[in-house]
């Protein structure tokens, strides 16, 4: 699961850096909405190797129910940004 959002999160960050950039979106997350792109992809690169670092380091070795739930809702919410991206991308580039 920490692969899958590692993922994620990279395609959010590219995908949000270039939307925001091409003023093709708005930031909807009022904790990123204040910077720039290319500061919002830095944080997203930033939280990527932290979770590279988390999936080398084989976390989680205790607590493992709550972290499988912990991390399924994490995947679940960056599938949902994932198709948003998706979503305007296709109708931008249309």
């Amino acid at each position: 699961m920490l692969l899958v959002i590692l993922v994620l999160n990279l395609i959010d960050g590219i995908c949000t850096a270039w939307g925001l950039s091409n003023q093709w979106i708005e930031e909807a997350n009022p904790l990123l909405s204040s910077f720039s792109p290319l500061t919002i992809l830095g944080i997203k690169v930033f939280l990527s190797g932290f979770i590279l670092f988390l999936w080398k380091s084989n976390f989680p070795t205790r607590l493992t129910n709550v972290w499988r739930v912990v991390l399924s809702f994490i995947m679940f919410l960056y599938s949902g940004i994932f198709f948003l991206h998706m979503t305007w991308m296709v109708l931008v580039l249309i």
